[in-house]
């Protein structure tokens, strides 16, 4: 089922963004924080999930369904009072069939052009990605060849005969990983990439690198968000003068 993507996306002051929530069996942060929206006890009127929010939900692979059922009905219910964006990441991807009301952007509608509007009216540019977006063409053709339709069905067939084997060990090792190392000389790599959004003063937004990187001047405006799965924050949109990201704790939310 093939979701209607609007043209235009206007980010109002307050709004949060989430990434790398990487959730799973033992990791349920992402899930309190939908519980606490759901209370009033985490406030917004726009939600934009930066990708990677599951270390695992594909459409196409049955065995990733489950675990995931019951935040898709969660975000879903959500979306009643909250605008919510989900920028697919690489590991949750082709998930238009799960939603109706979420607004999901698959890769190939990454960068998502956004606009802020401040009170005098002047507007503010942004691009909004995951962050797998830019890379080495080999890499990027095998992250595109992995969303293939035909591909993942065939996959979901192997991985229901060995009894899930594919999705268990992908799984495991997730795990294992490490989800909060720092990049060095992380800020080079933002010029770099900075240069290829090929964009004039306009607000990159990503997550995947999990940095909790900003950089402000002349010439580039960039943030790259915290894994939310590190420290259970996320970020809130404010202006005042100029764009800031204001970093808030779950667990400073009473939650």
């Amino acid at each position: 089922m093939k979701k209607h993507l609007q043209d235009e996306v206007i980010i109002k002051n307050g709004a949060i963004f989430i990434a790398d929530a990487h959730e799973n069996e033992q990791r349920r942060g992402f899930w309190n924080f939908l519980c606490a929206l759901k209370e009033g006890k985490v406030k917004t009127s726009q939600l934009f999930l930066m990708g990677d929010i599951f270390d695992l939900l594909i459409g196409e692979i049955s065995a990733t369904h489950n675990f995931a059922k019951k935040y898709i009905i969660l975000l879903e219910e959500l979306s009643n009072d909250v605008e919510i964006f989900y920028l697919e990441g690489n590991h949750d991807f082709n998930l238009s069939y799960f939603f109706k009301k979420v607004k999901i952007f698959p890769l190939k509608k990454q960068p998502l052009k956004a606009i802020f509007y401040t009170e005098k009216g002047e507007k503010i540019d942004f691009f909004l990605a995951h962050g797998d977006i830019f890379l080495n063409p080999f890499l990027g053709f095998i992250l595109k060849n992995l969303r293939r339709h035909s591909l993942l069905c065939f996959l979901n067939f192997l991985n229901k005969i060995t009894f899930d084997f594919i999705s268990k060990r992908i799984l495991e090792n997730q795990k294992k990983k490490n989800l909060f190392f720092k990049i060095n000389n992380f800020e080079n790599l933002i010029y770099q990439r900075y240069e290829k959004y090929n964009t004039n003063n306009a607000w990159v937004v990503e997550g995947h690198y999990h940095q909790n990187f900003i950089l402000n001047n002349e010439n580039i405006k960039y943030f790259n968000l915290n894994s939310f799965a590190y420290k259970e924050s996320f970020f809130v949109v404010e202006y005042s003068q100029e764009i800031k990201f204001q970093e808030q704790n779950l667990r400073g939310q009473n939650v």
